[in-house]
């Protein structure tokens, strides 16, 4: 397993749970309306879509590495 494959992995695996996570404090019943648990799911959205951009820009950056 190389090095480039394992950071692709964490990097998906933190897309997933934070994702995980923003719907979780959306869908929640016990935490309906609460003002804190909206700011936490679009915090982990905002989390989730930077992972994707740093994940595209490491793959742009280490296309030609064999690692």
């Amino acid at each position: 397993m190389s090095l480039k494959f394992v950071h692709q992995v964490i990097i998906f695996a933190g897309i997933a749970i934070s994702l995980v996570f923003a719907w979780f404090c959306f869908t929640d019943p016990s935490t309906a309306g609460s003002v804190l648990f909206t700011v936490a799911g679009v915090g982990s959205i905002f989390a989730a879509i930077g992972l994707v951009f740093y994940e595209i820009h490491f793959l742009k950056k280490t296309r030609r590495l064999v690692l």
